[in-house]
């Protein structure tokens, strides 16, 4: 009896060890459909610059399939004796990417979640918060998802409504958020500043998000601005954005005053 209550622990042990959860299925999360936030698609010239760098024409991308999408892989066009039409098509296929690369990169929007979750019991009202923002971008005003009656810690994550393959994605933040000092250390990354943050971002939606605090509006400090997604799905830039503010707090951003980009 013993030996069969260990074999029963010990599966169960494996088995929840080995299944990994959602960290939020079991919790309570008021959906929205935020269409009526949406905002328009603007990247400054210097970091769409940086995007471009990512774009892979279906010729170069090896998961667009379709022969490289360009020539049929049948030797079309080319003859079909003596072995040169394949060939004619490799040398085509050469001559042809740095053609397609100075071209503007096609790009898809796609739709995307993000979850808002509390840390703290109350630091959103007592509320979760699933935000679907469906055209591919919009606002995330703070002003209507924190109260701030009481401090604390939330969770901000995202998921995408189209494939965004991690080890592809690239997460690009342009911030809004004036460089100020809290407890003596710097807070905010400066106006018009754009940095990489695809390490950092991917790293923590593989846990429950990025993790904010709302003491002096660190959270607004911290994110103030707007968020790119990028990856290169054949032949196409996928891409998704979201702008974050909180509009009680406007001495927090530099939208108020006109600052060049930066890098």
């Amino acid at each position: 009896m013993k030996s069969i209550l260990f074999v029963f622990l010990t599966v169960m042990i494996f088995s929840f060890g080995c299944h990994k959860t959602d960290p939020h299925e079991k919790l309570k999360i008021a959906a929205m459909d935020m269409h009526e936030f949406e905002d328009d698609f603007i990247v400054p010239g210097p970091l769409w610059k940086v995007i471009e760098t990512i774009y892979r024409p279906m010729a170069l991308d090896p998961t667009g399939g379709e022969g490289g999408g360009h020539g049929g892989g049948e030797g079309e066009g080319h003859g079909e004796g003596g072995g040169h039409g394949e060939g004619s098509e490799k040398k085509e296929g050469h001559e042809e990417a740095p053609i397609l690369l100075k071209k503007r990169p096609p790009v898809e929007h796609t739709g995307f979640h993000v979850l808002l979750i509390e840390k703290t019991p109350g630091v959103l009202g007592g509320q979760n918060f699933d935000l679907h923002y469906p055209g591919g971008g919009g606002v995330l005003d703070y002003r209507g998802f924190v109260p701030e009656t009481k401090t604390g810690t939330f969770y901000l994550s995202a998921k995408f409504d189209k494939e965004m393959d991690p080890k592809e994605l690239h997460i690009y933040y342009l911030s809004d958020s004036k460089l100020r000092e809290v407890d003596g250390k710097p807070m905010g990354n400066g106006c018009g500043r754009y940095l990489d943050i695809s390490e950092y971002w991917n790293k923590s939606m593989k846990d429950e998000g990025l993790v904010l605090n709302t003491v002096e509006s660190r959270h607004i400090s911290i994110t103030a601005g707007t968020f790119y997604f990028v990856t290169s799905v054949a032949g196409k830039l996928r891409m998704g954005h979201l702008t974050v503010k909180d509009s009680r707090h406007r001495e927090l951003l530099c939208s108020t005053e006109n600052k060049p980009f930066k890098h």
